[in-house]
């Protein structure tokens, strides 16, 4: 699709405002402007890519480089309860060290991923768990009540195990015994979302394996740490109970990473409302932390058509450098409480993303069965997202005003050689008027919307504006604006016919083409039903994709695989021949009630299960010969185990192992 105005759109622009004003006329401002992600973490937005693998992180860089993103947050590195088996075994480990069984993929995995991410300017961050480990049960408790500490955790941690209840060795008591703690060791003591047994993190021996494992992770490549529950932990200017955790963790990790790479390290902790009877500051003055209650305060602007909701919301620290604040979280989009549309997402992200200092982090949803190990939606890579990561990164060290009037939310962004604004209407939008906005500190002359490509005229503090039907518009100086394009299924597995549709819109040229067959390019469209079957080499075949507009490329690859299945059984394909040979022993568990078996066949290397009345089941991995004492009983002796199959997967008859 060219971008080619009508005479009707023309007239519109010059003269067709809200007031009747016409339009004054300006030359273009000589630009330059390069999109690149900042230099630091610190002034950079974060990426949480919810149960993804390492690896597939790794595949989508370029993706993630192109819709601005500077960080990128994983799931928990240390080795998960339950082999990781569902999202929420990553927030009861096992071990302060990187898991060496987990889906998410080996410790080479994860330095593979750093190594590659440098190449993009981008950063690694790490979700640590260090208030807690796991428990023997969500009911099941010591004498005096507090959680009991999962019998898992000797194998990887043996000192703060023995030394759970009693200090047996030396190494002192490793877990909190103080259910009826008051003051601040009434947050601090006592873990109080779940049984979870809350770690003694004032005992030096848990300091020590704390730092251990972050020491680990930088010399893996990683940039910095999200603190889970950090809240939880005290600080040392607490009166009643305070230590020197941080100090010895992450104020020690911090010299260590300067060291090594001669930066600041990126730390932020996750607390949630504030500190009970505890300033903010006792925090701040070490990491940043959370401000979960910042989109709180303007997410019914809409329905009432206010932007001084917008204005007037406030953070909870004086200063933004100190916050990280997103429109949804994982835990909040898990439980329910926050299932807006993408695109009311996206306008609610922009207001992060162009908050002066403010840091941002934006959810890659997971799939609806939050299985781990799969990527969810890519609404990350839309352009109303990444069109609002941009401008962040062109601007965050310009001084910045925020106004409103009437239906109008704008922040305009002031560099002594460039200037922008995001602008919000959170009224009514008819897309085919020009309304008049207040831009009292911008230039006169021609901008552009970078969502649209519109031009955007400026003239004595007032912008001329064509809203989309979002009601987000996002000015600069650069004329040419990004192609996009969407695809309607990335899933790489696909059995019988398979047809998807690519949509692309802004753009000047683009084709696609299959395999690695160049000479039989077709033009894109502005809508393209490809059917995959009718380009298979064998059981495969990968559709390229690229678009251009002005200076801006996209180039895109997916690979998909006709996938044979047998009816009425669940498939597990692609998985490695060696777990299937003399070397080991492969057992399916399964749920309601948990039970070992080796009811299985294999057939033509695809391992055939019949799920027929079963909620659902993993497979795991022993060592040859071991033998399961309990077939009613979890076995610790797993070498491997997959997530859980279950839900629309289960109902979906396969699944590709190849990653196993």
């Amino acid at each position: 699709m060219k971008k080619v105005l009508s005479i009707l759109t023309v007239l519109i622009l010059l003269v067709s405002c809200s007031s009747g004003n016409k339009i004054p006329e300006y030359e273009d401002f000589a630009d330059s402007y390069v999109d690149t992600l900042p230099e630091n973490a610190q002034d950079g937005l974060t990426l949480h890519a919810f149960n993804w693998t390492y690896r597939q992180i790794m595949d989508n860089l370029d993706v993630i480089a192109e819709a601005g993103f500077k960080n990128v947050l994983t799931m928990p590195t240390q080795q998960p309860k339950s082999f990781g088996s569902a999202w929420w075994a990553f927030y009861q480990p096992l071990s302060f060290s990187i898991g060496d069984k987990s889906p998410l993929g080996s410790k080479q995995d994860l330095i593979d991923l750093c190594n590659e991410a440098d190449r993009y300017g981008i950063c690694i961050l790490v979700d640590a768990v260090v208030n807690h480990m796991s428990n023997a049960g969500d009911v099941a408790v010591e004498p005096d009540g507090t959680p009991m500490v999962d019998p898992e955790v000797a194998e990887y941690e043996p000192v703060l195990y023995n030394n759970r209840n009693e200090d047996t060795d030396g190494h002192g008591v490793t877990f909190h015994h103080n259910p009826n703690a008051a003051g601040t060791g009434s947050e601090t003591q006592v873990y109080q979302w779940g049984n979870l047994p809350d770690l003694n993190t004032a005992n030096p021996y848990v300091q020590e394996r704390v730092l251990s494992f972050l020491k680990e992770c930088i010399d893996a490549g990683v940039d910095g740490f999200r603190f889970d529950a950090a809240k939880h932990i005290e600080t040392g200017r607490d009166n009643d109970y305070a230590s020197n955790f941080w100090n010895e963790t992450l104020g020690k990790a911090k010299e260590y990473y300067k060291e090594k790479t001669g930066k600041d390290l990126y730390a932020y902790g996750e607390i949630l409302a504030s500190p009970t009877g505890r300033p903010l500051s006792y925090y701040t003055s070490m990491m940043v932390v959370t401000d979960d209650g910042f989109v709180a305060q303007y997410r019914s602007c809409m329905a009432q058509k206010d932007p001084t909701m917008i204005l007037n919301a406030g953070l909870k620290d004086d200063d933004p450098k100190k916050l990280i604040a997103w429109v949804e979280s994982h835990d909040e989009y898990i439980s329910g409480g926050t299932h807006y549309t993408e695109p009311r997402i996206a306008k609610y992200w922009a207001v992060i993303a162009a908050k002066k200092g403010l840091g941002g982090l934006y959810l890659a949803r997971p799939r609806d069965d939050l299985k781990v190990g799969e990527t969810g939606s890519f609404g990350f890579a839309q352009e109303n997202v990444a069109t609002a990561n941009r401008f962040h990164n062109r601007f965050y060290n310009a001084a910045s005003y925020e106004s409103a009037h009437d239906t109008y939310y704008v922040n305009e962004k002031i560099l002594p050689d460039d200037q922008g604004a995001l602008i919000i209407n959170v009224g009514d939008v008819d897309p085919n008027v020009v309304v008049e906005v207040n831009v009292p500190h911008m230039d006169n002359g021609n901008y552009y919307d970078s969502l649209t490509g519109e031009k955007v005229v400026v003239s004595d503090g007032v912008a001329y504006v064509k809203f989309e039907e979002n009601g987000v518009a996002i000015i600069t100086r650069s004329k040419d604006i990004h192609p996009q394009f969407e695809i309607s299924d990335r899933n790489p597995f696909f059995t019988g016919e398979k047809e998807i549709t690519i949509t692309a819109r802004n753009y000047e040229s683009g084709c696609y083409w299959f395999n690695d067959d160049v000479s039989n390019k077709a033009d894109l469209k502005d809508e393209n039903l490809i059917k995959l079957n009718d380009h298979l080499e064998g059981d495969t075949v990968t559709l390229h994709l690229y678009l251009k507009n002005g200076v801006h490329e996209i180039e895109r690859s997916f690979t998909y695989h006709s996938a044979t299945v047998e009816k009425g059984m669940f498939n597990i394909l692609n998985l490695d021949p060696k777990y299937l040979n003399d070397e080991y022993d492969l057992y399916i568990w399964s749920w309601s009630p948990g039970h070992w078996s080796q009811d299985y066949k294999i057939k033509d290397g695809t391992v055939l299960v019949d799920t027929d009345g079963m909620e659902g089941f993993l497979i795991a991995v022993f060592e040859k010969g071991h033998e399961i004492e309990d077939l009613y009983s979890w076995d610790s002796a797993v070498v491997k185990q997959s997530v859980d199959f279950s839900g629309d997967l289960l109902n979906q008859g396969f699944i590709d192992m190849s990653d196993f």
